[in-house]
């Protein structure tokens, strides 16, 4: 695979992408959700007694991506099963019979547009909440304090990967609904599963991806005991690496 190669096939997956509807309705929804998750936890925390901090508006406002990953996540299926369900596959491979290139150049161009949405949306419900406890005795949480700062961007950096194990659950089950069934399960069934072994769950639970999420990655200060918020987001990046790598292995071995 050349570098030139591999730009043109990037190119054609970029087209494709922006050319279908669900793609700007999963980024705007994605990016409007997190907004008004943001807002809403700032309007509750106007009148809670007693006066919130800093932290917990910032936690609080950002936990709208946990609709949110779902949302990036389907995008990165649909980018896979999508073809398979029109049956337009077969012409892509045609035009490049290298499947991993085409696989890496769907990863590429889905990593890299989830990325910009994810980030806008973590800025929105941060900024969502802020702009809600204008006027209250809640102090700001300002994008100057690194800890701040560090949560809204790994917040969109961990929704880039989701979309990322969605490219490679799509490669490997090639059915939509199958597909975002089967991350939807991995994404809520480990959470519940370590839910069941209490504080003796913290050992596996921090790598669980809902945990990572809402206590490691989106706060301000991790729960201790979990990894540090960048590590989970490394963590995340390894998940959707074997989901790709998977899912280049039977995309090279099976009929389109």
């Amino acid at each position: 695979m050349n570098g030139y190669g591999f730009q043109l096939v990037a190119r054609m997956e970029w087209i494709k992408l922006r050319s279908v509807r669900s793609t700007w309705w999963l980024a705007a929804v994605t990016v409007v959700a997190m907004g008004a998750t943001g807002v809403g936890v700032g309007v509750g925390y106007r009148s809670h007694t007693p006066v919130a901090t800093a932290a917990q508006i910032l936690n609080n406002s950002l936990s709208g991506a946990i609709l949110a990953q779902l949302l990036l996540g389907a995008l990165g299926v649909l980018m896979v099963t999508g073809e398979y369900g029109t049956g337009m596959i077969r012409s892509t491979f045609a035009a490049v019979p290298r499947r991993r290139t085409v696989l890496a150049a769907k990863a590429a161009v889905c990593g890299g547009a989830a990325l910009a949405v994810g980030l806008a949306g973590s800025l929105a419900g941060y900024l969502g909440g802020q702009l809600a406890i204008r006027g209250t005795a809640i102090p700001a949480a300002s994008l100057g304090d690194p800890a701040i700062l560090r949560a809204v961007l790994l917040t969109g950096g961990y929704l880039a990967t989701t979309a990322l194990i969605g490219v490679g659950i799509g490669a490997v089950v090639r059915h939509s609904g199958a597909a975002i069934g089967t991350l939807f399960g991995l994404m809520f069934v480990p959470m519940i599963v370590v839910g069941l072994f209490g504080e003796n769950g913290i050992v596996v639970g921090r790598f669980v991806p809902l945990l990572m999420l809402l206590n490691s990655v989106a706060v301000a200060s991790p729960i201790p005991g979990l990894f540090a918020g960048w590590i989970s987001v490394l963590l995340m990046c390894g998940y959707a690496a074997v989901a790709i790598v998977c899912g280049g292995i039977l995309l090279r071995l099976r009929d389109a």
